[in-house]
């Protein structure tokens, strides 16, 4: 099969590989339910942005990932886009059925994940876009300018998509809620179940209120409130 090369061919794939999708009735501020306790208690929402910190893989951001791919507890699962910024996703650590209506975008770098972010909550096919940003080089993540995420903010409120950002490090300025991982698990992992592993996973949830306070939510032991981290200047 040829592979698109252009914006045009790109969207033309969307609507014909996701037909359903165009038209799926999305309810911007619904929660969205995972049965995962940490990702939950977020209040994720249908046209808000969300941003998940793992710092590296072993503190559990797979597993999440895995949880929000599957859809959770909807009853009709809906097409969900994957942008893969290190090109590192393995697709059998999810189920067939969600292979199926995954869209997996492998791209190169972060600023080349940001635009494949950018192309698919604009065209406004896809109900939950997932961006995975943890293995790229801290460097090109901290060059993205901070008006690309108020950018994909309000693409995401324009088209009711769920957009989570998964980052190895506080960088999304603009996010309605922002989970911060922090107990990676041990080497006995490797033998437990990854419904298991998932439940138990502990974390801070930061949560944005409409006066543009915050809160802090806490699933297990406590840890402190994430601090603000400057981006750098596109270079």
């Amino acid at each position: 099969m040829e592979l698109p090369t252009n914006i045009t061919d790109i969207r033309e794939l969307l609507r014909t590989r996701f037909p359903l999708a165009q038209a799926a009735e999305l309810t911007p501020a619904a929660e969205i339910h995972t049965g995962v306790t940490c990702l939950d208690q977020m209040g994720m929402q249908a046209g808000r942005l969300h941003e998940i910190v793992c710092h590296g893989r072993a503190a559990g951001a797979g597993l999440l990932l895995s949880a929000l791919l599957d859809g959770g507890g909807q009853e009709i699962k809906q097409p969900v886009a994957l942008v893969d910024g290190a090109d590192v996703f393995n697709p059998l650590d999810i189920s067939a059925e969600t292979r199926e209506r995954l869209l997996w975008l492998r791209c190169r770098d972060a600023a080349q994940a940001v635009k494949g972010a950018d192309l698919l909550l604009r065209d406004g096919n896809m109900p939950r876009v997932l961006m995975d940003l943890i293995l790229c080089p801290d460097s090109t993540v901290r060059r993205i300018p901070a008006q690309v995420w108020h950018r994909l903010r309000m693409l995401a409120e324009k088209s009711g998509a769920l957009c989570c950002v998964f980052t190895a490090f506080q960088t999304v300025p603009c996010v309605r809620s922002r989970l911060v991982l922090k107990l990676p698990h041990g080497l006995d992992a490797l033998d437990r179940p990854r419904a298991e592993l998932a439940a138990q996973l502990r974390g801070a949830v930061v949560c944005r209120g409409i006066g543009g306070e915050t809160a802090l939510r806490t699933s297990g032991l406590p840890l402190p409130l994430p601090l603000p981290l400057p981006l750098a200047a596109a270079g």
